[in-house]
């Protein structure tokens, strides 16, 4: 049986291939990030949010502010 004709009758073993190609892409894009240094040095000058800072933010995303408030140009109906 020719591998490819196994692979469209049998659908486990469509599963199995699809897990084994997903799982050497991860491999070979994202686990050579975790030992490359500048990926895992923090930044100089970065330091993390304060309790007030985390709360804005939170009250920011949730009331929907970002819709307005990003640099994303929008074309107004009246405009079109």
């Amino acid at each position: 049986m020719k591998l490819q004709q196994l692979v469209e009758e049998k659908v486990g073993v469509l599963i199995v291939f699809t897990f084994v190609v997903i799982s050497i892409g991860l491999l070979i894009e994202i686990v050579p990030l975790f030992f490359t240094k500048s990926v895992t040095e923090p930044i100089k000058g970065v330091k993390p949010y304060s309790a007030l800072q985390v709360a804005g933010r939170d009250i920011y995303v949730r009331e929907g502010c970002y819709n307005c408030h990003s640099q994303m140009i929008r074309p107004f109906r009246a405009e079109t």
